[in-house]
């Protein structure tokens, strides 16, 4: 899935119905015959899981990760923020993010299809923090072998 590239509610709506159907595998019919404040409930809810569960235990993969390097202010910024000049540099950087993120699964996935021998049906059915610890586990025993 990828980022939701829409800025009006109606692709915001869409974008988070498609998803409530692939996590809980569901109709499109019965996500919208739910209430909005349901909907809008279960997507921050699938969006916090996601955010703040799954992509820590991704984060305790690298244990020695550098630390973010914070960026100078420029006299310059504002002017550049106000005219736009730094809309393309900002998107660009959350395309990244996310490919980045779609990759990192990528590479989960098959690292458990090798290291639990397992087909990638039943490795896509089992659940994530799993495989996350998994692979966290691999890493920590790589040179005990």
């Amino acid at each position: 899935m990828e980022k939701n590239g829409g800025d009006d509610v109606a692709s915001a709506f869409q974008f988070n119905a498609a998803i409530m159907k692939m996590v809980f595998g569901i109709s499109e019919r019965e996500v919208l015959k739910a209430d909005v404040a349901e909907q809008l409930a279960a997507a921050k809810m699938i969006h916090f899981v996601m955010q703040d569960i799954i992509t820590q235990k991704f984060l305790e993969l690298n244990p020695n990760r550098p630390e973010e390097v914070e960026k100078e202010k420029s006299a310059f910024d504002e002017y550049d923020e106000e005219n736009g000049y730094n809309e393309a540099e900002n998107q660009l950087d959350d395309e990244n993010i996310w490919k980045v993120c779609r990759d990192n699964v990528d590479r989960v996935v098959k690292l458990c299809i090798k290291g639990l021998n397992d087909s990638l049906s039943n490795v896509m059915k089992s659940d994530i923090m799993s495989l996350l610890d998994h692979v966290a586990f691999e890493i920590k025993t790589i040179n005990e072998k």
